[in-house]
């Protein structure tokens, strides 16, 4: 009968692709880790290694395994997590997603402060654009993550943080920079730079331009809001950025100017994924942020 370690080994292998590697990663000989899949192919009686061609390939069987071994083993790691945590009050690990731009805005004294209260959790942040970090929670890679709204999966729970405005960004030469507020349709002939793919606001940038009749000319993406800021401070094009992360950029040499655009908002929530264990440590992460995010 197939148990948990024969099923982790196999993951392994399969997300790998190679038996030399796995091997290395489980501190196991590679034959020692052949012999064991192989026993848990005759146990199961399929094949879940296709080896006839050079390159190693799943069956469909072991497409199959490997997809609910996952979540299996996902399972089995929040049913521990949940037993230490009853054992362990105050202590455990919280892995978070974060887009720089939130971070930027609104992290660092919020990390300090929360590991000052909470001393015995270890809080790991890993940055990467929001499209990135919902693949990250909906994988499992990550416990939680901190996104801008909207972006919906029915695999995915929201906890509304707190909201505030996407500004246009403008040298003070700009002839825009006499408006008071702009639609998008005053942007047809602007040369933009923007935050590039990685990050939800970029697509939602090109879908408003697009509503607006026109295709919007791009010369310049980045996953740096700073350099985006400096470009538009020598007067390179314009830019649209949240407006809490600009408050970090002291220059006389540029105007923010509000867009009117239903979707033109900086809504912040944290992501779960639906229906995992969520742990003492990643509860209290959540608590702190909505307490002290403002």
């Amino acid at each position: 009968m197939m148990d948990t370690r024969q099923l982790a080994y196999f993951v392994q292998v399969a997300k790998d692709n190679s038996f030399t590697v796995a091997a290395r990663k489980l501190h196991l000989s590679q034959p020692a880790l052949s012999k064991m899949i192989k026993k848990l192919e005759e146990e199961l009686g399929v094949q879940l290694f296709d080896r006839s061609e050079h390159k190693m390939a799943l069956t469909d069987a072991g497409e199959k395994l490997f997809e609910e071994g996952q979540k299996l083993l996902l399972e089995m790691d929040s049913i521990t997590e949940a037993i230490q945590d009853t054992k362990n009050l105050r202590t455990g690990n919280v892995s978070v997603g974060i887009p720089p731009v939130i971070g930027t805005s609104y992290f660092p004294p919020l990390i300090a402060n929360f590991r000052q209260e909470y001393p015995g959790i270890n809080l790991s942040i890993i940055e990467n654009g929001a499209v990135t970090v919902y693949e990250m929670v909906e994988k499992g890679y990550v416990d939680l993550g901190l996104v801008i709204l909207p972006e919906l999966s029915d695999r995915i729970e929201y906890i509304p943080v707190t909201e505030d405005e996407v500004v246009l960004i403008v040298h003070n030469d700009h002839p825009l920079a006499k408006k008071e507020k702009v639609v998008f349709e005053d942007l047809k002939d602007e040369t933009f730079a923007l935050l590039n793919e990685t990050f939800l606001l970029h697509h939602h940038v090109i879908k408003a331009c697009r509503e607006a009749g026109f295709e919007p000319n791009v010369y310049f993406k980045s996953s740096q809001w700073d350099f985006l800021t400096e470009l538009v401070c020598l007067n390179q094009g314009v830019s649209i950025l949240p407006r809490p992360i600009l408050a970090r950029f002291n220059s006389k040499n540029i105007r923010q100017i509000p867009i009117e655009h239903p979707e033109m908002k900086w809504r912040i929530a944290i992501i779960l994924k639906k229906n995992r264990y969520i742990s003492f440590a990643a509860k209290k992460f959540i608590e702190y942020v909505k307490e002290n995010i403002k």
